[in-house]
């Protein structure tokens, strides 16, 4: 008995719903925690810390609330805010906060939008999210809470805003940590969509779409149908794979290389993971080589880590980021380090003037 086209397109059709079911559910059981966007505001005492904790919603500007996650500092002691990886939410740095509280620094870390909690109360997304919006809330988050300055620990997407940030508003960020940063489009992406625009512009010559409106049909088409292969976790809602355009979608015009003469003095740090399986290591190397000498503090390469770096080493990374808020010398000075949980530390390759730096 032959079964037809319409019979197995349908049979696939539901093994791949079902899939996407099932993957759905194990992305949001191990992303610690859940989307509700009716969250009650609430303070806490951390019981490692002993500091006050805020979890709750901040209103921004009028209909536009962030929630946040906020270790409030103890006296004197300062501040890191965490910036989303674009598929991120605030839960998705527990491991890596858990490594990095203590003598009483101030850890904030928010959903901006299109993330997390404020993606869910804002509702499906119908437009891009642009990086410049992001900026601004970051500006408002801050002076909301009394936060002149702090250490901007950013992750991939949210080294974008991050970046423009600091070059914004330079004497609000005490050092500026780059984890696997955004520089451009993902490579293979972009070289793969503008080759699909080429073949559209040759079968269809009369397409009154521009190339930038056929960029981003293509765009939603790649994030739809190779993310969630990539990132289960975009399934853990329904608005999120939209979210998840909208905001590639306003990074995309973003050239950090043009802004990267810009960032604050000396206060520049890069972490690579030397197995990002996305964006390779020479990539970023033309950034730093873009970054002026007087503004690079450190540069390390981590051995045994994917893009995710909080996620994959949390206990290193957090040991790291440490060193940086602390003033630590020997992470300055636009040193190169080579390093990683299973060096037990990070190393410079300077010959006689080698500097090992051991973990604790």
């Amino acid at each position: 008995m032959k079964t037809s086209l319409k019979t197995k397109f349908r049979v696939g059709l539901t093994c791949a719903l079902i899939s996407l079911a099932v993957a759905a559910h194990s992305a949001q059981a191990a992303g610690g925690g859940n989307l509700d966007p009716n969250f009650v505001d609430r303070e806490s005492v951390d019981t490692k810390t002993k500091q006050s904790r805020f979890e709750g919603w901040v209103e921004l500007h009028p209909k536009h609330s962030v929630f946040v996650d906020y270790l409030r500092p103890s006296a004197g002691q300062p501040v890191a805010i965490l910036l989303n990886g674009l598929t991120y939410r605030t839960g998705v740095w527990q491991n890596y906060v858990d490594e990095l509280k203590g003598k009483g620094l101030g850890i904030l870390r928010y959903d901006p939008k299109g993330h997390g909690k404020t993606m869910v109360r804002d509702g499906y997304p119908n437009a891009p999210i642009d990086y410049l919006e992001q900026v601004r809330d970051l500006q408002l988050l801050m002076d909301h809470f009394g936060i002149r300055s702090a250490h901007l620990v950013t992750l991939s997407y949210g080294s974008a805003f991050g970046a423009a940030f600091a070059t914004q508003f330079p004497r609000r960020v005490s050092s500026l940590i780059l984890m696997a940063p955004y520089i451009a489009p993902l490579e293979s992406q972009d070289m793969m969509i503008k080759a699909q625009i080429t073949q559209t512009r040759l079968a269809f010559p009369l397409n009154p779409a521009s190339d930038d409106e056929l960029y981003d049909y293509f765009l939603r088409q790649v994030v739809y149908s190779t993310y969630p292969m990539a990132e289960p976790i975009v399934l853990e809602h329904p608005f999120k794979l939209e979210s998840t355009f909208r905001l590639v979608q306003g990074v995309r015009r973003l050239k950090v290389l043009d802004i990267a003469s810009r960032l604050p003095a000396g206060k520049v740090h890069l972490v690579l993971a030397r197995q990002d399986q996305y964006v390779q290591n020479y990539i970023h190397d033309t950034f730093w080589a873009k970054v002026p000498k007087s503004k690079r503090a450190s540069r390390l390469y981590i051995q045994g880590s994917e893009h995710k770096i909080p996620e994959a080493v949390p206990r290193f990374a957090a040991w790291w980021t440490k060193l940086i808020i602390e003033g630590d010398p020997r992470v300055s000075g636009d040193r190169t380090f080579e390093g990683g949980p299973w060096v037990g530390g990070a190393l410079t390759g300077l010959g006689r003037q080698d500097i090992h730096i051991q973990m604790q």
